[in-house]
C-alpha cells in the first residue's frame, strides 16, 4: 500500500488538477426547446425540478433566442412547423451536443441529421423517476465534459455522470492494457516496456477519475493533494487487490494473460471509481459487503465489455 500511495503523490504533481477545477467551476448552460413550452418544461423538470435555476432555460423551438448553450435538448410533442423544423435542422449541424427527445405523439416522425444514439422517446404514462433514468442514458454520453460541471450543481445529474465517469474510465483502461500488452511479443524489452506502460497509464487514469469524482461531489480540488491523502486510505485495498491480481495474469503466456489483463484492468478500475463515489456520497468508506458486490459486478461489466468489444 505504501507503494501505491507513493505512485499516487508521484503522478498527482504530473496531472492538471487546476485545469480540471476550471473545468467544474466553469458556467455552463442548458438550452430546453419544446414543440410547445409545455414539453420543454417537463424535460427541463426532470433534470431540475428547481426552476430557479438560472442555468437551465427553457423556449419554443424556432421562437428567435439570442440564449446561446453548450448544451441542446429539443422536446418534441407532436408535427413540427416549418421555422421549428429550420431550427431543428440548424441545430443539428452546429457543434454544440444535441439530444432529441420525441413524446408519444411525435413517434415515427423523421428527425434528419441526429444519430439514432441521440434520440430517445418517453411515454406518456412514464413516471418521472423512469422517464429520467432513460433520459440521462443519453444525455450524459452525449456531453460528459458539459455535464460534469452540471453534475457538480445539479443532484439529480451527479449520479449517473459519476457512473459514465467510472464506465468509461474502466473501458479505456481495458482497452489500453490490452494495447500494452502486445509489446510482450518483442524479445527482452517488450515486457518491461509492456509493464511499465500498463502501471502509469493505467495508475494516472484512476487517480484523475479520483479528482473528477471529488469534483462531481463538491470537493474542493485545490486542496490537491490533501484529497489524495484523504482518499488513499478508502481504495488503497482496492489498489493493493489490482496490483496482485496484475502480477498474477503477468505469470502467463503473452496471448493467455492478454483477456485476464483487459478483465483485471476494467474490474479494478471499476471498483476503485466505486469506492471513491461510495466515500464522496455518504462520508465513510464502504463495507466489505458492498465492496464485494462491486467487484463482482466489475467482473461481469468487463467480461460484457470483452464480449462487445
Amino acid at each position: 500500500m505504501i507503494s501505491n500511495i507513493a505512485q499516487f503523490w508521484r503522478l498527482t504533481r504530473e496531472l492538471d488538477v487546476q485545469g480540471l477545477r476550471e473545468s467544474f467551476e466553469r458556467p455552463v448552460s442548458l438550452q430546453i426547446l419544446g414543440s410547445d413550452a409545455a414539453a420543454a418544461q417537463r424535460i427541463a423538470r426532470l433534470i431540475e425540478p428547481d426552476p430557479s435555476a438560472s442555468d437551465i432555460n427553457t423556449g419554443v423551438l424556432g421562437e428567435p433566442t439570442r440564449q446561446k448553450a453548450d448544451l441542446y435538448v429539443v422536446a418534441i410533442g407532436g408535427p413540427l412547423e416549418p421555422d421549428a423544423r429550420r431550427a431543428l435542422s440548424d441545430l443539428s449541424v452546429s457543434e454544440t451536443p444535441l439530444v432529441v427527445v420525441q413524446f408519444a405523439g411525435a413517434v415515427g416522425m423523421l428527425v434528419l441529421g441526429v444519430p439514432d444514439e441521440r434520440i430517445i422517446t418517453l411515454g406518456d404514462a412514464m413516471g418521472d423517476d423512469e422517464a429520467r433514468d432513460c433520459l440521462f442514458k443519453v444525455l450524459v454520453p452525449a456531453a460528459p465534459d458539459v455535464l460534469l460541471s452540471a453534475g457538480r450543481r445539479h443532484p439529480l445529474l451527479r449520479e449517473p455522470v459519476a457512473e459514465h465517469l467510472i464506465r468509461d474510465t474502466s473501458r479505456v483502461n481495458a482497452q489500453f492494457a490490452a494495447i500494452s500488452s502486445l509489446p510482450a511479443n518483442l524479445p527482452l524489452i517488450g515486457g518491461l516496456v509492456g509493464d511499465v506502460a500498463d502501471v502509469l497509464v493505467l495508475t494516472k487514469n484512476q487517480v484523475l477519475l479520483l479528482f473528477k469524482l471529488a469534483g462531481l461531489y463538491g470537493r474542493d480540488l485545490r486542496l490537491g493533494r490533501q484529497l489524495i491523502a484523504e482518499i488513499a486510505p478508502v481504495v488503497g485495498g482496492a489498489f493493493v487487490w489490482r496490483s496482485t491480481a496484475r502480477a498474477l495474469v503477468g505469470l502467463l503466456p503473452t496471448l493467455l494473460g492478454l483477456l485476464p489483463k483487459t478483465l483485471v484492468a476494467y474490474t479494478g478500475t471499476y471498483v476503485v471509481g466505486q469506492m471513491a463515489r461510495y466515500y464522496y456520497r455518504y462520508g465513510r468508506k464502504p463495507p466489505p459487503d458492498i465492496v464485494r458486490d462491486l467487484r463482482a459486478e466489475g467482473a461481469r461489466l468487463a467480461r460484457r465489455f470483452r464480449k462487445n468489444d
